[in-house]
């Protein structure tokens, strides 16, 4: 944790540890896991009653006493108050009950203050989400994949471009379901850990189209490729049902509308 970072910190465990709401808190995050960086925002878990939450996160987004003053403030989910000073120094409050840090277990978090103690959490039992997931994926893939003739024929450029976005994004998701993450395991501004060495490889050395027919058809066609070769052996290794009858129609209907063979 930088300098920075810890007197941050120490500001907001002050100004907390002053509302008799707040019964325990601790430093959660990347932070608090002992993973983050000079990057990092602070994301703090506060404990407080149910009759105090909806209060608390109406109360945190307007300016309080001992707090950075903050040029953005809003709530997330109605639960999180998330906030950016003057200076960008970023710090997240999730205003929780005790049933919820119980069930989230509070793995990863570091206890600052109050009642910090919390049952440890049964092992977790087999991901039986994967094949749902994996088969979801493979579908979606093959259907928007499906509709970039749409986007050719109306020389749609940028709407082509978008289309190669949402499909690298559902490569990522299948290399995240490759190591047993799961589709939301990753943080939102970190990827590069969830990836082994090979896979960001592979995803860095995928080029963007350009907004022309060609440029967007050879990339997503080597997308396509490299996904498929990707996604069968996952899917017999988790199970996922592999919708054959799909994928030859979209086959069928690339090779007919653009002379594709996939």
């Amino acid at each position: 944790m930088t300098p920075a970072q810890e007197a941050l910190l120490q500001r907001l465990v002050a100004a907390l540890s002053q509302d008799g709401r707040v019964k325990a808190l601790w430093l959660s995050g990347s932070l608090g896991a002992g993973a983050g960086d000079a990057w990092s925002d602070i994301d703090l878990v506060a404990l407080v009653s149910p009759d105090d939450l909806k209060a608390c996160v109406a109360d945190y987004k307007q300016p309080r006493p001992g707090l950075p003053e903050a040029v953005l403030a809003f709530d997330v989910c109605g639960v999180v108050v998330a906030a950016v000073t003057a200076d960008w120094e970023r710090f997240d409050i999730h205003f929780a009950t005790r049933d919820y840090v119980d069930r989230a277990g509070g793995d990863g978090w570091r206890p600052l203050f109050g009642d910090t103690a919390i049952p440890p959490r049964p092992p977790p039992g087999p991901d039986t989400g994967a094949p749902g997931r994996v088969a979801a994926t493979v579908t979606e893939f093959l259907r928007v994949l499906g509709l970039m003739p749409v986007a050719v024929g109306r020389q749609e450029w940028i709407t082509a471009q978008q289309g190669f976005d949402l499909l690298r994004r559902m490569m990522i998701d299948l290399m995240l379901e490759e190591n047993g993450h799961g589709q939301t395991a990753r943080g939102a501004k970190r990827l590069n850990g969830f990836l082994t060495p090979g896979q960001r490889e592979a995803l860095e050395a995928i080029t963007p189209p350009r907004a022309d027919g060609e440029a967007v058809i050879a990339a997503n066609l080597d997308l396509a490729r490299a996904f498929l070769a990707r996604a069968r052996p996952l899917a017999a290794r988790v199970g996922a049902a592999w919708p054959q009858a799909f994928e030859d129609a979209t086959r069928r209907h690339l090779k007919a509308a653009l002379s594709l063979d996939l």
